[in-house]
C-alpha cells in the first residue's frame, strides 16, 4: 500500500525478506496484476502500477452500492451484543489518531466497515467490497496523513455508529453516503502531493456522478 508507483518488485528479495518460496510470491504477484496494482513486463520485471482514476471509480461504485445497504440493514437489525466490538473500535481509532499511526488507523477503518457488514447479517459482503477496492484503498491510505483527516474519520464513524445503534435507517444511510463521498477530495489531495502517480485524470469529472443517493 505504501510502495511508490514505478518501484521494482524483486521476487528474490521478497522471498528472502519473508523466508518463503517463490511459489506463493508468484501467486501473490499474479493476483496483484489482475487487480491492476502491479505491472508485469516480460523481460523487464514487475513494477508497482500508477493509481488509475478509472479503477478508483469502479471501486467506489461497488463500495457505495453495497455499504449503504449494509448500513441500512445494520440499523434495522442492530443488537446490543455488538456494542463491545464497536466501542473497542472507537477507542482504538481515537488512540491511533492521537498517535498519528497511519497504518493502524487504516486497518481500524476497514475493521469498522467490516463490522457493519457483520451486524447487517452479511459478513461475506465485506470480502466482495475488499476485493474490489485495491486502487481506492491506495488513495485512502495516502490521504490518511493529511491534516484533519483523522479527526474527521473518528467523528464520522461515531455518528454512523450512533445512528445504527438507534435503529435510524435513513440517518445511517445519509451519514454513510457522506462518509464515502469524500473520495473526490482524497484524490485531489493525492494529486496535489504527487501528480505523477495518477493516470486517467480526465475521469475525475465522473466522480460527481457518484454522488447519487443510494438506499
Amino acid at each position: 500500500m505504501s510502495l511508490e508507483p514505478g518501484k521494482t518488485l524483486s521476487e528474490k528479495e521478497i522471498c528472502a525478506q519473508y523466508n518463503i518460496s517463490r511459489t506463493p510470491v508468484r501467486e501473490a504477484v499474479l493476483r496483484l496484476s489482475q487487480e491492476g496494482l502491479v505491472n508485469v513486463i516480460p523481460g523487464e520485471g514487475t513494477f508497482v502500477s500508477k493509481i488509475s482514476v478509472r479503477s478508483v471509480i469502479e471501486g467506489q461504485i461497488v463500495r457505495s452500492s453495497l455499504e449503504l445497504r449494509m448500513a441500512r440493514l445494520a440499523a434495522r437489525t442492530y443488537l446490543t451484543e455488538f456494542e463491545k466490538e464497536f466501542d473497542l473500535i472507537m477507542y482504538l481509532q481515537s488512540d491511533a489518531a492521537k498517535r498519528q499511526d497511519y497504518d493502524e488507523a487504516f486497518s481500524i477503518d476497514n475493521s469498522f466497515h467490516q463490522l457493519i457488514c457483520k451486524v447487517a447479517g452479511f459478513p461475506n459482503v465485506w470480502r466482495t467490497i475488499h476485493n474490489s477496492i485495491g486502487q481506492l484503498d491506495r488513495v485512502r491510505y495516502r490521504a490518511f496523513p493529511q491534516s484533519g483527516y483523522f479527526d474527521a474519520m473518528v467523528d464520522e464513524h461515531q455518528a454512523i455508529y450512533n445512528a445504527i445503534r438507534n435503529h435510524d435507517e435513513e440517518l445511517s444511510c445519509q451519514l454513510m453516503r457522506s462518509h464515502l463521498d469524500d473520495i473526490a477530495r482524497m484524490l485531489s489531495l493525492v494529486m496535489e502531493e504527487n501528480p505523477n502517480i495518477i493516470i486517467q485524470e480526465e475521469d475525475m469529472d465522473i466522480l460527481s456522478a457518484l454522488r447519487t443517493p443510494y438506499s
